[in-house]
């Protein structure tokens, strides 16, 4: 959440004996302020979004090989569709054995 600058006053509010140059001024401030407050968010999110990025960017640099990797998968499940199903139980239980084992190490 952004933080306000509560130092600087509400400029809509019209108080009497503002001059209009003043009140200009006053809105002036509270733009340039929260001009501020966005670039230091911004900055936040970059910061919080960064392991993400660096995530993704590791992926993109294999994703010649993922994609022919897949394709030879497919290619060779479309050839023997009876291997996808018990491929697909082996890779289920491999799953449940591998959580059970890192369950039981912690």
């Amino acid at each position: 959440m952004p933080t306000t600058n509560k130092s600087v006053k509400k400029s809509t509010e019209s108080a009497p004996g503002l001059t209009r140059n003043e009140r200009k001024q006053a809105l002036l401030q509270t733009l340039e302020q929260q001009r501020i407050d966005i670039m230091v968010d911004g900055l936040r999110l970059q910061r919080a979004a960064a392991p993400i990025d660096n995530t993704w960017q590791q992926v993109m640099r294999f994703k010649k090989p993922l994609l022919l990797l897949g394709g030879v998968l497919v290619w060779r499940f479309a050839r023997h569709p009876g291997r996808l199903a018990s491929t697909g139980k082996k890779a289920l239980a491999g799953y449940a054995v591998a959580k059970k084992l890192r369950h039981l190490t912690r």
